[in-house]
């Protein structure tokens, strides 16, 4: 990564200190659109440290932040902030969670750093220059057969939930090595990029959950299609297929066409 963006990895860190700070803590919660969309002084304290560094390096920059809300200063970059992805995790005393910023110029996401705290875990990628793990090189599982490989489903807050049972049941039943549901967006597509899982159906999750972690991915190898089966060309669509192959991503595009 280029030395001018290595201030997002220095936000994220500071972000991910403050959750390893209060995790296992009882937190008062704090509830948003529902009760499982929540936030809690972990959150915003978190955002808080992210943002003091972003700022005093990045001053011109817009910022898209999911508790902060937006601050358009006219600039072709935007940064694109979940301060706590895994809440619900979190709050459970389940440590996987992580730190997600996005860089975004114009509508193409240029860099990606997500942070998994509780293991001191950063994984990178700048646009074009591959994806990486804690500054070794990364790269997606060369799994083909279904049979074999590890997958997710990951969907909003406001998706019914009886659709979102019928998906879990139907890839269940197709029988792939295990169906996760980790309670954590971000850190599903590091897992894509790292190799220890082959394909996620996204399904509707807010932008700050997956941009970063969609960059860190493709950067890794992975192919990205949208639900009519066309390779995704907008960063900023929430339906989308990824795959670390094209045989895996066209099979799991059979659930969604």
């Amino acid at each position: 990564m280029e030395e001018k963006y290595l201030k997002i990895i220095e936000a994220a860190k500071a972000g991910g200190q403050v959750l390893r700070d209060y995790f296992g803590q009882n937190l008062a919660v704090e509830e948003k659109s529902m009760p499982a969309d929540f936030f809690t002084k972990a959150d915003t304290e978190s955002e808080k440290a992210i943002l003091d560094i972003l700022k005093a390096a990045y001053p011109d920059y817009n910022i898209f932040s999911e508790e902060d809300g937006k601050t358009d200063k006219g600039s072709e970059y935007t940064f694109v902030i979940d301060p706590l992805d895994g809440s619900n995790n979190f709050v459970t005393g389940i440590p996987n969670f992580s730190v997600s910023i996005a860089l975004m110029k114009g509508d193409d996401v240029e860099v990606g750093v997500i942070y998994q705290p509780m293991i001191d875990r950063v994984y990178f990628a700048q646009k074009g220059k591959g994806a990486f793990l804690n500054n070794k090189k990364i790269s997606v599982s060369d799994e083909t057969d279904f049979h074999k490989v590890s997958l997710s489903y990951t969907a909003s807050y406001g998706h019914p939930t009886e659709e979102y049972g019928d998906m879990m049941k139907a890839l269940e039943v197709s029988e792939p090595k295990r169906v996760f549901y980790n309670w954590s967006v971000a850190m599903d597509f590091c897992y894509i990029a790292s190799g220890s899982m082959e394909g996620i159906i996204n399904n509707g999750c807010e932008i700050y959950d997956y941009l970063a972690g969609k960059l860190i991915a493709q950067e890794a190898g992975a192919v990205i299609f949208d639900f009519s089966g066309e390779p995704e060309t907008n960063s900023n669509s929430n339906q989308f297929v990824i795959a670390n192959n094209k045989e895996i991503a066209n099979k799991l595009l059979e659930f969604v066409k």
